[in-house]
């Protein structure tokens, strides 16, 4: 097994879903119909209620691919930070193509079944390892490599892993930039024979794995285990986000959006309100400015795929999507996509000069803990870090309200997850007991001690403890844009604007960079027909 690395926080954490029917695979066992509205509303009020009584019960008054990612490009492109396109051959995932009924085998496929009885029933009949680890204790040691990009959450669920290292499980937990975990990760996934067993990253990325076969269904242990593990509890709009076409390739354990974090002292000090609209955020980076800081407001501009995220939720704050969720026709070169690009742009040249083009998410929170910078936007689930004595010199300066909107009612906020995920090529014997320590690692009692850092995927679970951004994160994800789009070209259409907005930063004008994502996007997802 590898050195067990020390850990790093994330780069990236983390399109509105169609208005068609999407498939998805609820942990109950049946496959439903679904539409966005449904499904968000239900998932707003449940957030709503969480969220709330979150805030209520902490003894501070503050304020607290998703569904369909793309086929991806090749095995050459795995370094890009963008959604990656090749044509999906690998959803067909049924074990049993064998139709002969012929005795021999009608007795085989009994002997089979009893053995896989007897089996269960071993598990069943296992000592657990602990009540923190309640899952059987393999008979011999288990090593599980697991790769990743870390954030606070992400932290306490890899303490949950490892509270199975009482019993016969082994881990190997390594934490890299975003951009380094999710190239080492689809280069590892190309193999064939991956040398990590576990995966986690957010659902676009977890889409675009399992869009060029990379990822094991899921949806046998999920309905195997659904009653044991309470797997219902998990909203069925963040299994949505979590699947393909009915095909569930991860376990959802952190939700997410982003949002306006702002340091009150500073921000009072100056005599400034806080931005709601991003015509207000400009005027009020450019007083942050004149009054001595770098920066006016923060926004993270660093890479292709940061680029692709805030455009799509700057547009779709205008009331459109990068592509029509139905025809696949591409809306973002257009006047609402150059607005869109123009304002991210803007963010870049006069409100944080330099350190926009240049800061990961890291450097961004960091940015915040130090005053370095006292209003920006980034991800929700990097408001714990405000409040961490070890690592922030603002502890309970630092206040959140929703994202910045343009004006229309909807606010510049995506809504993703974050999930595990198993490779495809992991030895068959190991993928159960993978399997299960995930869900050790998910059930009711971890999420519970997660929820002490972030957003978590089952209902009614908050903790009194919790960020102090809950009303801003409800805000933002009730009235965000949604989740990443779910047509079959959507993900090329990210991929093919993070590489083209990107560029921006290197003097393209706007307009040429929508331009050459259109050429490109439409070129890619002609070939492979799926625009109509």
């Amino acid at each position: 097994m590898r050195p067990v690395t020390s850990r790093r926080s994330s780069c990236w954490e983390p399109g509105n879903e169609p208005p068609v029917p999407v498939r998805m695979y609820h942990p109950g066992g049946n496959l439903m119909m679904t539409t966005k509205g449904k499904a968000w509303r239900l998932i707003a009020v449940l957030l709503a209620f969480v969220l709330l009584a979150a805030a209520c019960s902490s003894d501070d008054d503050d304020d607290a691919d998703s569904g369909e990612a793309q086929p991806a490009a090749t095995a050459a492109d795995s370094g890009a930070e963008d959604d990656d396109h090749d044509e999906d051959d690998g959803h067909d995932h049924d074990e049993d193509d064998g139709h002969d009924h012929d005795e021999d085998d009608m007795d085989d496929a009994a002997d089979d079944a009893m053995d896989d009885d007897a089996m269960d029933d071993d598990m069943m009949e296992a000592e657990l390892i602990s009540d923190e680890c309640p899952i059987p204790n393999p008979s011999e040691v288990i090593e599980i490599d697991a790769i990743g990009w870390e954030f606070p959450i992400i932290t306490q669920y890899a303490e949950e892993l490892e509270d199975c290292e009482e019993g016969n499980y082994r881990f190997n937990l390594q934490f890299l930039d975003s951009v380094e975990a999710r190239s080492a990760m689809t280069q590892d996934a190309a193999t064939g024979s991956p040398t990590f067993e576990l995966y986690q990253g957010s659902n676009a990325f977890i889409g675009e794995l399992a869009n060029q076969g990379f990822l094991m269904p899921l949806n046998d242990l999920v309905a195997k285990y659904s009653d044991q593990f309470d797997l219902g509890e998990i909203d069925e709009a963040f299994w949505a986000m979590a699947s393909i076409d009915g095909q569930i390739y991860a376990v959802p354990m952190v939700s997410n959006t982003m949002h306006v974090f702002y340091n009150k002292p500073a921000m009072e000090e100056l005599g400034l309100s806080v931005p709601t609209t991003f015509d207000e955020a400009f005027q009020t980076c450019r007083a942050i400015i004149d009054s001595g800081y770098d920066i006016g407001f923060l926004y993270m501009l660093s890479a292709g795929w940061a680029w692709q995220i805030e455009f799509d939720s700057v547009l779709g704050s205008m009331g459109v999507t990068s592509i029509d969720p139905q025809t696949g026709a591409p809306n973002f070169n257009s006047p609402a996509g150059v607005a869109a690009a123009t304002i991210l742009k803007r963010m870049v040249d006069e409100c944080a000069p330099g350190i926009a083009s240049s800061y990961s998410t890291d450097d961004v929170q960091a940015a915040f803990q130090t005053r370095e910078a006292i209003l920006g936007h980034t991800w929700a689930s990097r408001a714990a870090g405000m409040d961490d004595p070890e690592a922030s010199t603002v502890v309970g300066e630092i206040e959140f309200a929703p994202a910045l909107g343009t004006g229309s009612g909807i606010l510049a906020a995506p809504a993703y997850i974050d999930g595990w995920g198993i490779p495809v090529g992991t030895p068959a014997d190991k993928v159960e007991a993978i399997f299960l320590a995930m869900l050790a690692a998910t059930d009711l009692e971890s999420m519970q001690a997660a929820a002490e850092f972030g957003l978590v995927t089952r209902n009614g679970v908050s903790h009194p403890n919790g960020p102090r951004d809950a009303a801003a994160a409800q805000a933002s994800l009730v009235n965000g844009r949604g989740a990443d789009l779910t047509h079959p070209a959507a993900g090329i259409a990210r991929a093919k604007l993070g590489e083209a907005l990107i560029t921006i930063l290197d003097g393209t004008p706007v307009e040429e960079a929508l331009a050459a994502a259109e050429a490109a996007y439409l070129a890619e997802a002609g070939d492979q027909g799926l625009l109509n």
